[in-house]
């Protein structure tokens, strides 16, 4: 009860934060992208499938296509758009300064950030897998927690929080990104990685050198697009696109993005 009152308590200021501007007669960001005509998206250059530099030197992924995917619903053209490959640890500051209109970068819905950003409704559902070498002979979750065993992380609290519960006895080892913590790993550099479970799944299913364990280490999670409190019309037409992504009008188009990069129908989700 104490966690659904103080999730319910974040939710309430979350709104409040959102609806705040609105007051003041300022133009909105949706208005903002009315008038210049196309969107400004960050999104990751690193993490294969999401979002990546294909060997062409083309930016590619399964966010990629949903961030087109929303141009083409606003604009009736997906190229009405401009992607900012930023790191991680810049997608904060950036919506911030105004440098994008909104994220669509990984990102987890947890507790803590909705203070920071806000989330639409979630447009994948996915949880915490751990990937190694199949090279190595692990087989168990279990089988990390030991004297020896380096693991990677990215720089997010997040990752050591779960690291130091599920196996403490590692050393932790720190990378700016995935593709630097995936290449690290499959170096030698470290012996497990933690990753979201489409992302794990994606890995090993295009490699013979990787192995995802069995099981989860978080609760089932979802990744949301984020954006700045304040721009409630950016927000809401966002999270209703993605409604109709997950179960509405744009449910086939979806589809069809979902099933390149996994291979697999997406749950239809009622908006």
């Amino acid at each position: 009860m104490h966690k659904l009152l103080k999730m319910g308590a974040l939710v309430v200021v979350m709104i409040t934060m959102a609806t705040a501007a609105i007051a003041d007669g300022t133009k909105s960001r949706l208005e903002e992208i009315k008038e210049r005509g196309y969107l400004i998206v960050g999104v990751t250059s690193e993490a294969p499938p999401f979002g990546f530099i294909d060997d062409k030197n083309e930016l590619v992924g399964y966010e990629i296509d949903v961030a087109k995917l929303i141009a083409k619903a606003f604009f009736k053209d997906e190229n009405k758009i401009e992607f900012v490959k930023q790191s991680f640890s810049a997608r904060w500051s950036n919506i911030d300064t105004g440098k994008i209109d909104f994220g669509i970068q990984v990102t987890t819905v947890y507790p803590e950030r909705l203070l920071r950003v806000a989330f639409t409704r979630p447009y994948i559902n996915s949880g915490t897998a751990v990937v190694v070498r199949k090279a190595d002979g692990i087989s168990t979750i279990a089988d990390l927690n030991k004297d020896g065993i380096r693991a990677g992380l990215i720089t997010n609290p997040q990752q050591e929080e779960r690291r130091k519960r599920y196996f403490p006895k590692t050393t932790p080892v720190t990378f700016d990104g995935w593709t630097p913590m995936l290449l690290g790993l499959r170096a030698n550099r470290v012996d497990l990685i933690q990753m979201d479970l489409p992302q794990a799944q994606w890995f090993a299913a295009t490699s013979d050198d990787l192995l995802v364990l069995p099981g989860l280490i978080s609760e089932p999670t979802y990744n949301a697009i984020f954006s700045k409190h304040g721009d409630f019309p950016l927000w809401l037409a966002l999270d209703q696109l993605v409604a109709s992504m997950r179960g509405g009008p744009l449910y086939a188009e979806y589809t069809a993005i979902f099933k390149k990069w996994f291979g697999v129908e997406p749950e239809r989700v009622s908006p």
